[in-house]
């Protein structure tokens, strides 16, 4: 099955759907039955790895057992098939770039295409495959970031007297953000990002739940509005700030979050976290 420009994703769907557990097959028959039938010292079927006696390899390898995986044994297969499938998408980017929303149309159907795959059961049993879908969400989301859409960078920029007290300001706000129990999930570069008004990729990561067990976007605007009353983002972003919102902040799984309009319209005086989030804030 060829990718194509019409359908990038076409072989990463057959190969999950159709054939890895196949080759998963001939992977443990090569090295059990055919390389080292004899010479097995431990087959783990949980992370699909072989560790055999070095009767090949003794003369360029110095050990006395090698450690075969099913992720090396496709590994090549897969990096050469993801480089195609991104090559395509570019491409198909590339053509839509001069209209905005055709590029933002083509890059949420990305996104469905790839939750879809998401969702097979081979990614569930081959955890490695989520770092090679990762590539193509990277290159997705660096194409398609909002600010093409915005006109403008609707990231946080917290206010300070200078630069260097802004970085120490967010550099504590990131701290205590992530202290157990988390309250997001981020890396600190791109946490500097969301609160220096600079693009983010993989955005913040709110952990925050609420009484519906789902994420608090309550507590999320009631966190945002607080450091605006707070004096520590300035009042200048209320009128946009679902979009600020939207291109910063994700749920805990990295998705977009969703109807953003009708939680600001519904923000709680005692969200989830309101102590929490208060004492944060007041530590700044």
């Amino acid at each position: 099955m060829k990718s194509t420009a019409e359908n990038p994703f076409a072989f990463l769907e057959w190969y999950f759907e159709k054939q890895i557990e196949k080759d998963l097959k001939e992977f443990y028959i090569n090295i059990t039955e055919e390389l080292y039938f004899n010479n097995i010292d431990e087959v783990d079927k949980n992370t699909h790895s072989v560790k055999v006696l070095n009767i090949h390899h003794k003369d360029e390898i110095d050990s006395e057992y090698l450690t075969f995986t099913f992720e090396g044994s496709i590994k090549s297969k897969l990096n050469a098939e993801i480089q195609n499938t991104i090559n395509l998408i570019e491409q198909e980017l590339q053509k839509r770039f001069s209209d905005k929303k055709e590029v933002k149309a083509y890059a949420d159907f990305l996104r469905i295409k790839i939750r879809h795959i998401e969702s097979f059961k081979t990614i569930k049993e081959f955890s490695f495959l989520e770092k090679y879908l990762a590539q193509i969400k990277d290159t997705v989301n660096r194409y398609s970031a909002e600010v093409k859409f915005y006109g403008f960078t609707p990231s946080f920029t917290l206010l300070a007297e200078n630069e260097k007290d802004q970085q120490e300001k967010i550099e504590k706000l990131y701290n205590l953000l992530i202290e157990p129990p988390s309250l997001i999930n981020s890396t600190k570069e791109e946490f500097f990002n969301a609160f220096t008004g600079n693009e983010v990729v993989e955005g913040i990561h709110w952990l925050v739940v609420g009484k519906s067990k789902s994420i608090s976007k309550s507590s999320l605007f009631y966190f945002i509005n607080e450091l605006i009353n707070e004096k520590h983002l300035s009042p200048s972003i209320i009128n946009d700030l679902n979009k600020y919102v939207l291109f910063t902040f994700r749920d805990n799984s990295g998705k977009e979050l969703k109807n953003l309009k009708q939680s600001k319209a519904t923000i709680s005086n005692n969200p989830a976290q309101k102590e929490r989030i208060d004492t944060i804030i007041s530590s700044l």
